[in-house]
């Protein structure tokens, strides 16, 4: 069993547990009662396991391990009410070993996928025996959660033994699938006496699990070759069972549930070291997976032994060895033709076939080429070691020869359906080297394609010149206009406030020259407003100078709407604006906007979810009544907007007398 992470302290890990109870703060929370058999433990909800229950258990130990596991060591306490595993620091080691009686204390906590035992700590009380009784789940059972941790016995037939730097795994074929078994190394053990043998194992289940603590898959944890029964020896030399012909491989046998090895001869027809070994017998073919990386001849005569499986809907050898015989002949390859290796009547069989090279694809690991004969499409295969570099070494287009294993792919769509045999879906022909490749037929390198490809060039070159210049011209064109949108956005910027986006007091003088001169050509009223904002200091000040400016342009936005779209709206500065309207018939006209606009600008407006309430006052002045002189009609409207302030501001006063101006001016 495996943790979600290490917890800290004695153990030396590092468990991340979310200990939480909703209780009223006046109300003290209760001391969590102590469990006392590993069904309590294993048994509560992981969220309970999470809160830390204390624990004392007394039992029997039916596996340590200090190294199965780099984060703990691993151990597992039977008592009456079945098994619990219990976290501990891989160093320094224990005195235990299975049959040892024990007491253990420590909290609960969630594993890496049910409850365990964690911060544990073993006080050895004496020796006992491992239980009598043990439960014989299915493998159903055992990928189903309800046997976790629990002691269990299966039975099957060893397939193959991995030894490991301090433990060893048996691969066990039972009824239900095949099941690792895995416990610490014994010195001396003969491990490889156990392949084919059919055997009784006891030990503890445990889950095989992903990031998200999800069970996919079983494996049972084993103290000793002490718990290992053997119901039935292996042979002594599995090279001495009889041999079968290759098509028996999986014929119907009577009463038979689980396969012993069998033992089969034939000449090698393809072999790449270490990863797939075919034999082929008269004209009967098989392929296997061999990790064997020994070298064997093409032509040579061997002795495989292994056991029988499926693999892609065909008769296979599992966990297969073999050995070299007497006898080297180079096979003979049939030559067929693409609609025969469709029917599937030479699946993996030496044979040779012709087609039209169409090109490769780049996605597989190994060279492999795509043909096609008619209207079928194949590929051929050859593994990098055995000289497929990756890159095509005849051209696209050429009739080329192969002779390979006919490897045909069956259709799982359809197989199965009807009368309940395979049907084929694709052909792939399995390369020994790059001498299984012979090119019948080369193309002409002058071809229609390729005089397309030169007058192509040639019509590229001129093309190119031509887009050259049209390059250039463009660019310069660009460049030109680029030129003019930075002139265009340096004048905008020289002539308008940054903040507000209104013309400034530069643009707006050249504006007011313009009006004036109009109004006295088509004799017409010029009305000036000077606007001031009331209280825009105390915005500042207590909302910051962001809130200001979020107050500045929403005033100007509602200036822009109160308006005609000839007037002028122009910043001045701070709170300060001018609105400029040329073309009046009347000077009571300016009077009326200006009232518009103290009625607009009064509204209340939402700053950050503040509420802002501002007002203004306005100074207006017209002309030709006051002056036609530029600069005195600014001061004219600057002093009748002080008045209008003056007399209580959120209002506008009209500027009359210009002599009186003047006179309070200087």
């Amino acid at each position: 069993m495996r943790f979600l992470r290490s917890i800290a302290a004695f153990c030396g890990l590092t468990l991340v547990c979310s200990v939480a109870t909703a209780q009223l703060a006046s109300t003290p929370a209760r001391p969590l009662r102590t469990l006392t058999a590993a069904h309590e433990v294993h048994d509560i909800s992981l969220e309970e396991a999470a809160r830390g229950y204390p624990v004392r258990i007394r039992g029997v130990v039916t596996y340590y391990d200090p190294n199965v596991d780099p984060r703990h060591a691993a151990l597992f306490v039977h008592d009456s009410s079945g098994s619990i595993f219990i976290g501990l620091p891989p160093r320094p080691i224990l005195p235990l070993s299975a049959g040892t009686f024990v007491e253990v204390t420590g909290i609960s906590g969630t594993g890496d996928y049910a409850p365990v035992i964690l911060r544990g700590s073993v006080k050895v009380i004496g020796e006992s025996r491992l239980p009598q009784d043990a439960a014989r789940p299915t493998m159903a059972e055992l990928l189903s959660g309800s046997q976790d941790g629990q002691w269990v016995e299966i039975e099957g037939i060893v397939h193959s033994v991995r030894l490991q730097a301090m433990n060893v795994t048996i691969e066990l074929s039972t009824v239900g699938g095949t099941i690792a078994a895995t416990a610490p190394l014994e010195p001396k053990a003969n491990y490889d006496s156990l392949v084919d043998a059919a055997v009784q194992i006891r030990g503890n289940a445990v889950p095989v699990f992903n990031r998200n603590r999800q069970m996919v898959g079983a494996r049972i944890l084993f103290s000793s070759l002490n718990v290992v029964k053997v119901a039935q020896q292996a042979p002594p030399d599995p090279y001495a069972i009889p041999a079968i012909p290759v098509p028996q491989l999986l014929w119907f046998s009577p009463g038979v549930v689980l396969r012993h090895r069998a033992h089969i001869r034939g000449r090698v027809t393809l072999y790449w070291p270490g990863r797939m070994l075919c034999i082929q017998e008269s004209s009967d073919g098989v392929c296997m997976q061999s990790p064997k990386p020994d070298h064997v001849r093409i032509g040579q005569m061997v002795d495989v032994v292994g056991f029988p499986g499926i693999s892609e809907f065909k008769a296979t050898l599992d966990n297969a060895s073999f050995r070299a015989t007497e006898g080297n002949a180079p096979p003979t390859a049939a030559p067929v033709s693409i609609q025969q290796a469709f029917r599937g009547d030479h699946d993996q069989e030496l044979v040779q076939i012709e087609g039209e090279l169409i090109g490769q694809d780049r996605a597989a690991v190994d060279l492999t080429l795509m043909l096609r004969s008619g209207e079928f499409l194949f590929s051929a295969v050859l593994p990098k070691d055995a000289g497929g570099s990756g890159v095509l070494p005849w051209k696209e287009g050429s009739t080329i020869r192969v002779t390979g294993i006919c490897s045909v792919r069956m259709d799982p769509k359809t197989t199965g359906q009807g009368s309940g045999s395979v049907q084929p879906g694709s052909v792939s022909i399995l390369l020994r080297s790059l001498d299984d490749v012979a090119v019948l037929h080369a193309p002409s390198w002058w071809t229609p394609g390729h005089a397309l490809v030169v007058l192509s060039i040639v019509g590229a070159f001129a093309f190119a010149a031509f887009a050259w210049i049209f390059v250039l011209r463009r660019r310069v064109e660009q460049q030109t206009q680029a030129i003019r949108l930075s002139e265009e956005r340096l004048r905008h910027l020289s002539q308008h406030d940054v903040l507000t986006g209104l013309p400034n007091r530069f643009l707006l003088n050249d504006r007011l020259s313009i009006s004036l001169k109009r109004a006295g050509r088509f004799d017409s009223t010029l009305g000036l407003l000077m606007v001031d904002l009331d209280g825009f200091k105390e915005v500042n000040d207590t909302l910051g100078h962001h809130a200001g400016d979020i107050v500045l342009c929403e005033v100007a936005a509602r200036l822009r709407r109160a308006v005609r779209e000839t007037d002028t709206v122009a910043r001045l500065g701070g709170d300060e604006f001018i609105v400029m309207l040329p073309d009046l018939h009347l000077a009571a006209e300016a009077e009326s906007i200006a009232g518009k606009i103290v009625s607009a600008i009064s509204e209340p407006i939402d700053v950050d979810n503040t509420t802002v309430n501002i007002s203004v006052s306005i100074g207006v002045c017209t002309s030709p009544d006051e002056t036609n002189d530029a600069e005195k009609l600014l001061q004219c409207a600057d002093a009748a907007m002080y008045q209008a302030k003056a007399a209580g501001k959120n209002r506008y006063h009209v500027h009359r007398n210009l002599e009186e101006h003047a006179a309070v001016s200087i």
